[in-house]
């Protein structure tokens, strides 16, 4: 089992790449069979459609670093508990076309196996990220 510093260290590391679009990092933190949800109502679609597998998960990485740059990133919570942690961050979000940026604060949950996060649900204000997406 994974301890406590361990996925600590794991939860930080994948903050950190998410910020520098360090995908080669994002790859190694997944299981292939991991999930992912952005938890909203399904009227915002694509966002909050649940993801299974770490293709489709890379996928959604990649095109968020492709599209929004994640500036003044600071960690306001952490807490590990057994194969639970939970992380509260806050950023200035920029979309790389338009250029509109807006300061937010988003929660992760992850549950972590065998080193490698086996499911994410992320709560974010789903408005405020649809309207940083291009043409809205």
């Amino acid at each position: 089992m994974t301890d406590r510093g361990e996925i600590e260290a794991l939860v930080r590391g994948l903050c950190a790449a998410r910020v520098a679009g360090d995908m080669d990092v994002l790859r190694q933190g997944y299981a292939d069979n991991a999930t992912f949800r952005t938890a909203g109502s399904p009227e915002w679609g694509a966002l909050t459609a649940p993801l299974t597998g770490h293709a489709k998960i890379m996928a959604r990485f990649e095109s968020m670093i492709a599209n929004f740059a994640l500036e003044d990133f600071a960690i306001l919570d952490l807490f590990v508990d057994g194969n639970k942690a939970s992380v509260r961050w806050r950023a200035t979000v920029r979309n790389a076309e338009t250029k509109a940026e807006s300061t937010t604060e988003v929660a992760q949950f992850l549950e972590v196996e065998n080193g490698q996060v086996a499911s994410l649900v992320e709560f974010l204000d789903t408005a405020f990220a649809m309207k940083l997406l291009p043409g809205k």
